[in-house]
């Protein structure tokens, strides 16, 4: 048993709370939630007690006719996401500031000269000593691709206004590389309860994950230090709140911390990347996620982004995180300096882009600040793509700080490159004209793109959500290999039903019975015939608990027109004896009516390489439902 579980959390209107104070401790409202309030018991029970104790303190809170809803606070598994390198030598140990790496950027200067750098590159080489490593920024000879940030600084956009906050392990704030950037206004400790971020030092270094993902956005320039944040302006700030028990009022509390003043949230961390785990935000932590998009900002939205994952060794789907799966973040994925797909990286439908990180072992990492005021090249995984994420991000909100949350996932969408990701196969082309992929989104972040369509943006118009119910009754069951529940979703033209004519995302909220949970592929077909993969089979989970009220996300159909006949499909891949059975199924569609945004203009996307779409979307065969025996030969060449 855990230290919260004597902590309740309840919904309650005009809560009496003189009469609870009796069998409580402490009784106090949250303040970012009304009518949320926190009990703690006055007498820790022992643990031979607690079970008989809490059922107690339950029928007391089921008595109260002003509560609405209760729970009782457990401790949650969250893990970070940087990727574990099997190492023949010492490599991972951070590195300190010496004369040698201080004089390495000459040498590489002169290198970079003798292979005829354009003057763009040129300009920006800085004293500081990884500044050479930092192939993510500058492209230098070394990689083929970057995200375009330093043409982005030479239009004077460096981050300056934006304040992103790292939610994370703890954050050194007075390391010599983040100092002067450091914003003790957007940081707290929500493990420890004060306002000192500081992680915990250990002997084995365990916390200096929040302290390199807050480096990759903002390191100071020209200090001879580390290295150059990409948006090096921009304030930093850190949350800890995952070196201790994570409850879902820590993970509330963390994610609507001061959502007035923050205007991106970076967070590389999640539920078990195991292959085994369905997990995400609770209820406390998905209002804290609804209300910092609703009134963050000042109204306008606070931007979340997140890691997609690093179980992809692991047979995971990101689509089982719900908060990579939610709406409101931004999931973000991982490509390597070659740009291809790491080894660790999930593949999942609701991924909205990619940044650059760590791929294979020989692949660069990513350069970035340390714990003990030092430097590492070894920062990796999706925990390093999502902070890159979040300082390009930056970058756009100081180029218009008038764009909401949804305006900045539409930007996304509509400048994202599929062409530094050639070698890398699954693209397919949606029926609204854009290129997608479960590997990366829409795409290689590009900022000078971003920034340039973020200055002249249109902001997107009011968001409808329509739910559509399947045409077929439940509960419907399959056991045997191969087999598929069908279930189809009628979207008549009638405006009144769904004013929705431009897709964004689209949800299946599903609960299925099974006895292996991991045999289950999901998949479906738009009235434009765009098929997203909203569940890949997972070997690994053998739960016999399948999904309950689960959202599965896809951001595949967006810009297209709902209307028509949707086709969601749900196969056994094992021959096992195991059973599928949907009991509930309901499709969720969200979008506008009007276009906004990119959709202003036909084609909704023009693409930097337009000649190559044909060769990297090849075709697929047609899919016949009919024909089970060739499921696997499809799914082999869709993929």
């Amino acid at each position: 048993m855990n230290r919260f579980d004597l902590i309740y959390l309840i919904l309650a209107i005009h809560l009496n709370t003189a009469a609870l104070a009796e069998n409580y401790q402490n009784i106090w409202a949250l303040d970012a939630f009304d009518d949320i309030y926190i009990l703690r018991h006055k007498d820790l029970p022992n643990n031979h007690r607690m079970k008989r104790q809490a059922v107690e303190h339950d029928q007391i809170l089921k008595n109260d006719s002003s509560i609405i809803w209760f729970e009782q606070q457990r401790s949650a598994i969250r893990v970070k996401r940087s990727a574990i390198f099997p190492s023949p030598s010492k490599s991972n140990r951070s590195i300190s500031q010496n004369e040698k790496l201080r004089n390495l950027w000459d040498t590489t200067r002169q290198f970079m000269f003798s292979f005829g750098m354009n003057q763009n590159e040129v300009r920006h080489q800085f004293n500081d000593e990884l500044w050479p490593s930092q192939w993510h920024i500058h492209s230098s000879g070394f990689s083929r691709f970057d995200h375009g940030i330093t043409r982005v600084w030479d239009m004077g956009f460096t981050g300056k206004g934006v304040v992103v906050t790292i939610l994370d392990d703890g954050l050194e704030w007075n390391h010599s590389d983040l100092h002067a950037n450091y914003d003790h206004n957007a940081s707290y400790d929500m493990n420890d309860d004060d306002p000192d971020p500081t992680p915990r030092y250990d002997l084995f270094n365990s916390n200096s994950h929040g302290t390199r993902c807050a480096g990759v956005v903002s390191m100071i320039p020209q200090n001879r230090k580390c290295g150059v944040g990409a948006a090096y302006h921009a304030r930093i700030g850190g949350i800890r709140c995952l070196d201790g028990d994570v409850s879902d009022i820590v993970e509330a509390n963390s994610l609507a911390f001061r959502n007035d003043y923050i205007d991106i949230y970076s967070a590389s961390w999640g539920p078990s990347d195991d292959g085994l785990t369905v997990d995400g935000p609770k209820m406390l932590a998905q209002m804290a996620l609804e209300r910092g998009v609703v009134h963050g900002r000042k109204g306008k939205g606070n931007i979340y982004v997140w890691a997609s994952g690093n179980g992809g060794s692991r047979g995971d789907n990101c689509n089982c995180d719900g908060y990579v799966s939610s709406i409101y973040t931004i999931s973000i994925n991982s490509v390597s300096e070659s740009g291809h797909f790491p080894w660790y990286a999930e593949k999942c439908s609701s991924t909205l882009a990619a940044a650059f990180s760590s791929g294979a072992f020989s692949d660069k990492k990513i350069a970035t600040t340390d714990i003990h005021n030092t430097c590492t090249r070894e920062h990796s995984g999706t925990s390093a793509a999502a902070p890159l994420a979040a300082a390009i991000l930056a970058l756009v909100l100081e180029a218009n700080p008038n764009l909401t949350w949804r305006d900045v996932q539409h930007l996304i969408v509509c400048t994202s490159e599929f062409s530094p990701l050639l070698d890398e196969r699954g693209w397919r082309k949606n029926g609204a004209g854009f290129l997608y992929n479960s590997r990366f989104g829409f795409g290689l972040l590009m900022a000078q793109s971003l920034i340039q369509m973020a200055i002249r943006w249109d902001p997107v118009p009011e968001k409808y959500i329509c739910i559509v119910q399947p045409k077929q009754l439940f509960p419907q069951e399959i056991s045997t290999k191969g087999d598929m529940l069908r279930v189809y979703f009628m979207l008549e033209q009638n405006q009144g039903i769904c004013p929705i004519r431009f897709l964004e995302h689209v949800q299946v909220k599903i609960t299925l019975e099974t006895t292996r949970r991991g045999n289950s592929r999901m998949f479906m077909f738009s009235p434009q015939d765009t098929m997203s993969i909203l569940m890949y089979p997972r070997l690994k989970d053998n739960s016999r608990q399948g999904f309950r009220n689960w959202n599965l996300t896809s951001v595949h159909y967006w810009g297209e027109n709902p209307v028509g006949l949707w086709r969601l499909y749900i196969q056994n891949s094992q021959k096992d004896g195991s059973i599928l059975k949907l009991t509930n199924v309901q499709l969720i569609l969200h979008g506008i009516r009007q276009p906004g945004g990119c959709f202003n203009h036909r084609p909704f996307r023009r693409y930097l390489n337009e000649d190559l779409i044909t060769q990297v979307t090849a075709p697929v065969a047609e899919f016949n439902e009919n024909s089970p025996e060739q499921f696997d030969a499809f799914f082999d060449n869709y993929e």
